[in-house]
């Protein structure tokens, strides 16, 4: 039986997009703030998919009791979260900087086992953060293992303080259809960051800097990965309404009956 922590719906819909939401709130030597953070972050995601009229379940990755193909049956999204480090080991490297945090292997295999089968069964993914950077592995990229501390990017050394910087939306991409300001104002927590792109992945958003804040796959099925937190206090609201809109819409599609 799956730990699932919280499951939040819309009640008045009977017809709503069943979305698994997968994250570890307690990584390896995590203090209680960053704990907190997690959290708070969690249930916001969870709050704004009940608000959008679906129907969220969250799943603790390092307990999930099941395995990956039940989980995603009679799901219609995948939504993965921020977290701790992915171990670089997954993407085939040492660790070379002390800054890296948080490995738990397992949690990593867990979660890119349950991404690359809800792309085998063409399910929506979204990835934040650390679910961005998944996705990159899962398709045979890897990491800058630390981008140092003096960027735009970071405001403590755990991750768990948001900073504000602009992004770049590329042209013709699917989070442009989300976003018509090809400049948007962001939330982001990150020490790490897309290094080489993986197969069949393109780059949706730069920030100013130069580095990778979002990715998204370049065929048919809906894979969406953004560097920063949409759903972060200080973001902005609509901005991650429509975000999440977005990923309902494709998760609403899946769940269509076929002829």
């Amino acid at each position: 039986m799956t730990k699932a922590i919280d499951s939040r719906s819309a009640p008045a819909d009977l017809d709503a997009p069943q979305v698994l939401v997968v994250g570890s709130l307690v990584p390896p030597g995590a203090s209680d703030n960053l704990k907190r953070a997690l959290r708070s972050l969690a249930d916001n995601v969870l709050d704004e998919l009940a608000a959008c009229g679906a129907s969220g379940s969250f799943l603790e990755a390092s307990n999930p009791n099941s395995n990956t193909e039940t989980l995603l049956d009679c799901k219609h999204g995948l939504l993965v979260l921020g977290g701790a480090d992915a171990d670089p080991s997954c993407y085939g490297q040492l660790a070379t900087s002390h800054t890296i945090y948080g490995l738990n292997v397992e949690v990593d295999k867990f979660e890119l086992d349950l991404m690359a089968s809800a792309q085998a069964r063409g399910i929506p993914v979204l990835g934040i953060c650390r679910g961005m950077q998944l996705m990159n592995i899962l398709r045979g990229g890897d990491l800058i293992q630390d981008i140092g501390a003096d960027t735009i990017h970071i405001g403590n050394d755990e991750n768990s303080v948001m900073v504000s910087h602009l992004v770049q939306i590329a042209d013709g991409c699917r989070l442009a259809s989300i976003y018509p300001d090809k400049q948007i104002s962001v939330q982001s927590a990150h020490h790490q960051a897309v290094c080489r792109l993986g197969n069949g992945l393109t780059i949706a958003a730069q920030a100013t800097d130069g580095l990778v804040e979002a990715i998204e796959n370049s065929g048919e099925h809906w894979m969406v990965g953004v560097q920063w937190h949409p759903e972060a206090l200080a973001a902005s609201k609509q901005d991650f309404r429509s975000l999440i809109e977005h990923f309902l819409w494709a998760a609403k599609d899946r769940a269509r009956p076929r002829d």
